[in-house]
């Protein structure tokens, strides 16, 4: 088997979806040893993928721009492959078997996601929604990371999801055999970015009422990616009552997440919606309690593992945050289910559905 793997979505620092392309990669890498892999990368993010038993194939193209397909067909058509496994969500529709990653629909689904212009919101909507729709026309098969990412497939895009299979996702910053020696401090931890979708400000703005209830209530480190909508979460830091003792960590290196992951007193991850929530995952492998978001991707992921609160209600994200640092023996309690549950994921699992799926669509 020769397949040609879209790795453009890298990028520096490592978001999620550069996170699951890695991992994936690898993944498939140790699975099918016989399996001959190249991998479409940026020149920049070569050495992300150099120490790999991988091909890189050097290419410029932008994603989700409309000279994708005269740049990178003729590319993939070329290479020789027998499947091109797009990990960047939409791209080129080349004449060879196609297995589409669809990691998440917020562009489409969430208001305010490319920030608070109205116009720019509806101009970026339409393109990305007619990219992707022609992407998931073209699949023969098309992964997603969770129920609930399917089940906005199937709302978004109906009849999409009878090509569709769940793959899920893992983590590489914790072994399931590594043991943890040190002690957990008195912080709260988020992990993420800051667009809207993420609901930060209703985060920030429950935290500062508890601080203001509780002057001791604990402090909270915020890693928090640089993008567009990091200047306008700066200011609802800065407007907070609470600033003092919310610490902001643009970005850290892998070593220093995983000290905050094992450290802190728990991760709070209110979101309005997401695809799957690899901080919640990373978060759980290292033994971390999660206060996370029902009825969301989180919900599946995280389960008994977390407090689960309404992510639309101030109040509710202040119970949950009050819970976890009030009980000692509950976050014992979820600490322990969380290392069981994350066990239950990894990029091998996800990597195995996807070749099988691909051994399914090239037979």
């Amino acid at each position: 088997m020769r397949l040609i793997l879209d790795a453009r979505a890298l990028r520096i620092p490592h978001d999620s979806i550069s996170r699951y392309s890695l991992g994936v990669i690898r993944a498939l890498s140790e699975l099918k040893p016989n399996w001959k892999l190249s991998v479409i990368v940026n020149p920049e993010e070569v050495p992300y993928v150099q120490s790999l038993p991988v091909e890189p194939v050097l290419c410029s193209a932008a994603r989700l721009r409309k000279t994708e397909n005269s740049e990178l067909v003729p590319l993939i058509e070329s290479s020789g492959a027998d499947c091109y496994l797009n990990l960047s969500m939409a791209g080129p529709s080349p004449s060879i078997p196609t297995l589409l990653s669809v990691h998440d629909l917020m562009v489409l689904n969430v208001p305010g996601y490319f920030g608070s212009s109205f116009f720019r919101n509806i101009l970026e909507r339409l393109l990305f929604g007619r990219r992707i729709r022609r992407s998931i026309d073209h699949a023969r098969s098309i992964s997603v990371p969770s129920e609930a990412s399917l089940s906005d497939l199937r709302k978004t895009f109906p009849g999409a999801e009878t090509k569709a299979f769940i793959a899920g996702a893992g983590q590489d910053l914790f072994s399931r055999d590594e043991k943890w020696v040190g002690e957990r401090q008195d912080y709260l931890l988020y992990v993420g970015n800051a667009r809207a979708y993420k609901n930060v400000t209703r985060l920030i703005v429950a935290y500062a009422r508890l601080k203001a209830i509780n002057p001791r209530f604990p402090g909270m480190k915020m890693v928090v990616r640089r993008d567009r909508a990091f200047r306008d979460f700066m200011r609802d830091i800065e407007d907070c009552s609470a600033t003092d003792s919310i610490t902001v960590l643009s970005h850290v290196t892998d070593d220093e997440l995983r000290k905050l992951y094992r450290s802190c007193a728990g991760l709070v991850i209110p979101s309005l919606k997401e695809g799957f929530g690899l901080p919640a995952l990373e978060a759980m492998a290292a033994g971390s309690p999660v206060v996370a978001s029902a009825g969301t991707a989180l919900e599946e992921l995280v389960g008994d593992a977390g407090i689960l609160v309404n992510p639309e209600s101030v109040e509710d994200i202040m119970r949950g945050m009050a819970m976890l640092t009030s009980q000692p023996e509950l976050r014992r309690e979820l600490s322990r289910k969380a290392l069981d549950r994350a066990g239950n994921y990894s990029w091998e699992r996800t990597a195995s559905a996807i070749a099988d799926r691909i051994g399914a669509i090239t037979s």
